[in-house]
């Protein structure tokens, strides 16, 4: 299959391990939706019709208490500094869009009808996800100006403004029957990249990156993308079985059809054509991390070592995971008790003559 690359076109792995694409051009970056999605194409041309606009690339000055004045602000601020990077450069094209569209508007007369214009702008332009991001960014902005800039300003006006993009559902742990559907259909490196996923518990954007030089023969290295956080997991048996019977190819251990490391939204995508071909949809590759949690939990795992798999950092997050091996666990205490509460009692049976 022929790959075509577009002039312009970049992408990087968010703090969520979902690919995002953008425009750059002279220093100026547009958000763009995922290629192959309705839409891009119109995306594209626009931001290539921009960047021939002289007005496009030119230095802009704000004038003060102005919209664009308010993020440069933020872009300057330790509060932007602080962001993880992968935020920050999905945050940038978000911002840098609003300076052009919106930049010249004073802050204090952004009202609920000028916010829903710009989600709309965004929704028009690029897609209805990037029209909520833009929602929720120009929020950060207001909430920064209004806590920073000594400003004089009203209710934020992104309050009660309608999401576009429908809420996706949690994604679920895998069943018994799903993940040997899968093994059932997949080839072997996707066999592989299961074993990774669910044996480490780790977000997909960490495993694609995975090298050979991390895993020592009993465990596996690794730096959490979204988190920063250092781990040293001992591999489970059966994955370091599949480890040692790969082939050494290349320093990556998943490797794509070129030779080269996966990309995360790339092994989404392997894993969604794995299960189409067994019939099975509604699964997505995160839940296998969702699939550690709950096997941590039913072995007895306590909390703190949950989190020394996961890399969590607080014990909510942890909890959250594993909430459903936790309800089983405290569901049979519960039904246990109840029965030996009963236990000696004469039985009362409805219906029965007293």
């Amino acid at each position: 299959m022929t790959t075509v690359r577009l002039k312009y076109v970049n992408s990087f792995v968010d703090r969520h391990g979902r690919a995002r694409f953008y425009f750059r051009v002279r220093g100026h970056r547009w958000p763009l939706p995922n290629p192959g999605t309705p839409g891009f194409m119109a995306a594209y041309e626009a931001c290539k019709a921009r960047m021939a606009t002289p007005a496009a690339t030119a230095r802009v000055i704000f004038g003060p208490n102005t919209l664009g004045w308010a993020i440069e602000r933020f872009l300057a601020s330790g509060e932007y500094a602080s962001r993880a990077a992968a935020t920050r450069r999905a945050d940038r094209c978000i911002l840098d869009e609003l300076r052009r569209y919106a930049g010249g508007g004073l802050l204090r007369d952004l009202q609920a009808r000028h916010v829903k214009n710009i989600r709309n702008h965004f929704r028009e332009t690029f897609s209805n996800s990037t029209a909520d991001v833009a929602t929720a960014v120009l929020s950060v902005v207001w909430n920064f100006a209004d806590e920073h800039l000594q400003l004089d300003l009203n209710t934020n006006p992104t309050i009660g403004i309608r999401r576009l993009h429908k809420t996706r559902s949690e994604r679920e742990p895998w069943p018994e029957e799903v993940m040997a559907a899968f093994d059932a259909n997949a080839a072997p490196a996707m066999r592989l990249a299961f074993l990774l996923l669910l044996y480490t518990g780790q977000r997909r954007a960490d495993v694609v990156k995975m090298k050979w030089s991390q895993f020592d023969g009993e465990s596996i290295e690794v730096l959490q993308q979204k988190t920063g956080e250092p781990l040293v997991i001992p591999c489970h048996k059966r994955l370091r079985e599949g480890l040692e019977r790969q082939p050494r190819n290349s320093e990556f251990i998943l490797i794509g059809e070129r030779g080269g490391p996966l990309v995360s939204e790339s092994l989404s995508m392997a894993f969604r054509r794995t299960l189409r071909r067994a019939g099975i949809t509604g699964y997505s590759v995160h839940g296998l991390r969702k699939n550690a949690g709950v096997a941590l939990a039913d072995a007895g795992c306590d909390m703190r070592e949950i989190m020394a798999i996961l890399g969590h950092r607080t014990f909510a997050m942890a909890l959250h995971y594993t909430k459903r091996a936790d309800q089983k666990r405290r569901a049979r205490t519960a039904m246990d008790k109840w029965e030996a509460a009963e236990s000696g009692k004469p039985k009362n049976i409805a219906g029965s003559k007293r």
